[in-house]
């Protein structure tokens, strides 16, 4: 009994850890937690209240939870989620051989995703989006958005927001907020339906791509790998041709990782 109420009260730190995370830097409302959780609202606000005096979550003037800095020293002795990263580079150099395009592997890194291997193909015009070791907004890429398919409606539009917001800041040239969040809710549903998402255009003019989550025992994918090509490079008839060399390169990517 005793081990029973023990597992239950760890599963239920777990999902509110687990909540606050999905949301990255915007936090949660104690209401959002308790309803996306299913745990009553009482018990959540002490989890809540430990967590905060242990430093695992902090409350921001917003009112809204976080995770807080002391996560951060925790995850300093974590080992790298990628077991083998010489397999996932070989993987990203496979499908960029078979393709002939360009293959990125992306991590997610709190409210954006760091661009871990590229690998080009032969095609000789290629498309240049971000390079190695370059961490861009969650959702501004298509392996952000392929990682943002197990998030809730609020975060991925907070996202996109934010997003919109930054382009314009640093006049980048990019849709307006009302079809960016049209597209990317299409590929939103796409990557829940069968395992990948594609768009031409909604990342940068002339550009097409796309992205796969790299499936986690957990459930919450942290990898992305991503095709991308000049937009002539990827009719609808290639993405069906290119779909499962995708998936298959992303399922590849599981077995490399912990």
């Amino acid at each position: 009994m005793e081990e029973s109420r023990s597992r239950q009260a760890t599963g239920k730190v777990t999902a509110v850890l687990t909540a606050l995370a999905r949301e990255g830097g915007e936090g949660r409302r104690l209401l959002d937690l308790a309803r996306e959780t299913g745990i009553a609202r009482p018990t959540v606000h002490r989890i809540l209240s430990e967590l905060t005096e242990a430093g695992f979550v902090e409350q921001r003037p917003s009112r809204r939870y976080g995770l807080g800095p002391a996560l951060y020293v925790l995850g300093l002795g974590a080992p790298s989620p990628v077991r083998d990263p010489d397999s996932v580079r070989e993987i990203a150099r496979d499908l960029a051989r078979r393709t002939g395009d360009t293959v990125y592997v992306a991590v997610r890194r709190l409210d954006g995703v760091h661009y871990l291997i590229r690998a080009d193909g032969a095609y000789p015009v290629r498309a240049d989006l971000v390079e190695v070791g370059e961490t861009v907004p969650l959702g501004a890429t298509y392996a952000g958005i392929a990682l943002l398919a197990g998030h809730g409606p609020e975060a991925v539009d907070a996202r996109l927001r934010a997003n919109h917001a930054l382009r314009r800041t640093m006049r980048v040239p990019g849709p307006d907020l009302d079809t960016l969040r049209t597209a990317v809710g299409r590929q939103l549903v796409q990557v829940r339906e069968y395992g990948y998402c594609f768009d031409r255009d909604s990342v940068m003019p002339g550009v097409s791509g796309m992205a796969a989550p790299v499936p986690t025992a957990s459930g919450e994918p942290y990898l992305a790998v991503t095709l991308s090509a000049v937009t002539d490079r990827l009719p609808t008839s290639r993405v069906r041709e290119l779909a499962p060399l995708l998936t298959a390169a992303a399922a590849a990517m599981s077995h490399a990782t912990t």
